[in-house]
């Protein structure tokens, strides 16, 4: 029988079997061909076109059965090509060789065609491959997810029962100790019972869970209003340029950020606003900058902020005053800089000091590639924890000062895939070591694109009930408890790397913003360190979501 589907012609091992699975009647000749591979292989040469279709006619003749319709198509061409070659070699005199440069003029004419037909798709080509990427992932992050939820859900519930000491309790658990150690040791014998122990803790959690966290109506509402517009994504952008924050509704997005301005502008203590706006309204040289730098200090030593916070601008500020020194000659005023001499000298250097100094995270910064990151994809920056487990929390990407509109855009989906993706290995590897998660778990990303920064964090939320920074919504469905939520993508803030001497009061907002960060990322390194001193959850619960781990 010859092949006749895409399927079966794509066992035949051809290049191109998309082209030889269509009627051999719509084969066309040699031009044909020459034309569909000029408009897969743009820029080629007829040498490379007629030399594939060669191979791919070899592989037809000696695998399709010689009464086929395909075959005696196929052989047709091959003599039209073989054709074609003896023309080439200048055997049959002036004559043949004027029509065969007729004929050349003609292809080469319907080639110049597609050429330019082909530049225009080149340009449309990139966004429609980054379309299907961006659905290929959130298909694969929302089948972790599915997994990811139902293994937050199962250490939430031994998270809340093993905190319990009281006497009730304790007579309880004496009740119920032997049905317990059964379920345990022998959970494939007692099945039956076990799954009676199960559908009540699971009504008992659900109640507990209800009763004991408040609720966020506001949160509730936001990811009910995101499934009606994208019921199949797992992930909100809540950033201030993106397209689903321009589209929620007012009252939400009011609530909204009146809560992420109580968290977060409230970071900043009076005496640090006040002491960077003195600092920097000062009208100094070069010189008199360096000075003041120099003699920074903090008096009063037991206030761990401030002394961070001069720590960072006596490390951090000086190559911006060098910078701005060199007049015409300065880098931030020079659009062609390059995309690494700009990172490396001005904005690397600030995010590691304010890290280090405020949060104790180790940023690196440079092509960092890492297990953490979808596919192995290199970041510009990372930052991870000094403890035992050194976490992966910040995931960083930077562009030169004259950097495309589409250079954000693919910057922008590449951190919030690698911060998704981070957030759930922390979770797995959390789980593996058999501790309770934190109280306030999130990553940070950030993305430097031409002279503005733009600092975010990404946590993990769900419907209706708070627990600190996350939201849960538990429901009892076929005996199994599950999790329904959402990956929130947040702004904690951006600001513009100032350029010279005239932009210095920027300096204020620019350091702000970072130090807001880093107090972010030091509130959930202090969440891993609580977590370390906390009871082990039970060897069940560790068994049930080492189970689930393993199938993210």
């Amino acid at each position: 029988k010859s092949p006749t589907t895409v399927k079966e012609i794509k066992n035949l091992n051809l290049q191109h079997p998309t082209y030889w699975s269509r009627s051999p009647n719509t084969w066309g000749s040699l031009s044909d061909w020459d034309i569909y591979f000029v408009d897969q292989i743009p820029g080629c040469s007829k040498e490379e076109a007629h030399r594939s279709l060669s191979i791919e006619l070899n592989t037809l003749l000696s695998k399709l059965p010689k009464s086929s319709r395909r075959f005696t198509k196929a052989n047709a061409l091959k003599r039209a090509l073989e054709w074609e070659v003896y023309y080439s070699l200048d055997f049959l005199g002036p004559i043949i060789l004027c029509v065969g440069r007729a004929e050349e003029r003609i292809l080469d004419n319907k080639l110049e065609k597609r050429k330019k037909k082909s530049k225009v798709e080149e340009e449309v080509i990139p966004m429609i491959l980054m379309i299907e990427m961006n659905e290929k992932r959130q298909r694969l992050t929302s089948q972790k997810s599915a997994s990811f939820m139902n293994l937050i859900t199962d250490f939430e519930y031994y998270r809340i029962d093993d905190k319990s000491n009281t006497q009730e309790n304790l007579e309880n658990s004496e009740k119920n100790e032997e049905d317990i150690q059964d379920n345990e040791q022998t959970p494939s014998v007692a099945s039956s019972t076990a799954k009676t122990d199960v559908e009540s803790n699971q009504k008992s959690l659900k109640d507990l869970l209800c009763s004991n966290l408040q609720c966020s109506e506001n949160m509730k509402s936001i990811c009910q209003h995101h499934d009606t517009l994208y019921p199949d994504e797992n992930s909100i952008d809540l950033r201030p340029n993106s397209n689903y924050f321009k589209k929620l509704p007012f009252k939400l997005l009011e609530l909204y950020l009146k809560d992420l301005d109580n968290k977060i502008e409230n970071l900043i203590p009076p005496n640090i606003h006040k002491v960077l706006i003195e600092f920097f309204q000062q009208d100094l040289t070069g010189e008199e900058w360096h000075i003041k730098i120099d003699d920074l200090c903090c008096l009063d030593q037991s206030d761990w902020l401030m002394v961070s916070v001069i720590r960072i601008l006596r490390r951090t500020l000086p190559p911006f005053i060098m910078a701005f020194s060199m007049g015409a000659r300065n880098p931030l005023l020079n659009l062609a800089t390059l995309e690494k001499p700009h990172l490396n000298s001005f904005v690397h250097p600030c995010l590691q000091a304010s890290l280090w100094y405020i949060s104790a995270i180790c940023y690196e910064f440079g092509e960092i590639g890492s297990k953490n990151h979808i596919k192995r994809e290199c970041a510009d920056g990372v930052g991870y924890l000094k403890a035992a487990d050194k976490f992966q929390l910040v995931y960083m990407e930077g562009s030169k000062p004259n950097a495309n509109g589409d250079k954000e855009i693919l910057d922008a989906s590449k951190i919030s895939y690698n911060l998704q993706n981070i957030f759930i290995k922390i979770v797995k590897d959390n789980i593996k070591c058999r501790r309770r998660f934190p109280k306030t778990l999130a990553v940070f990303g950030g993305q430097s694109f031409r002279l503005r920064i733009h600092l975010q964090f990404l946590n993990y939320c769900g419907k209706p009930c708070m627990f600190d920074l996350y939201y849960y919504n538990t429901l009892l469905t076929n005996d199994v408890l599950t999790l329904e939520g959402k990956f929130f993508l947040n702004e904690v803030d951006n600001a513009n790397l100032p350029r010279d001497f005239t932009e210095m009061a920027d300096f204020v907002f620019f350091y702000e913003c970072m130090i807001k960060w880093a107090l972010l990322a030091r509130e959930v390194k202090e969440g891993f360190e609580e977590s370390r001193s906390q009871q082990r959850p039970s060897r069940l619960s560790y068994i049930n979501s080492l189970n689930v781990a393993n199938t993210i």
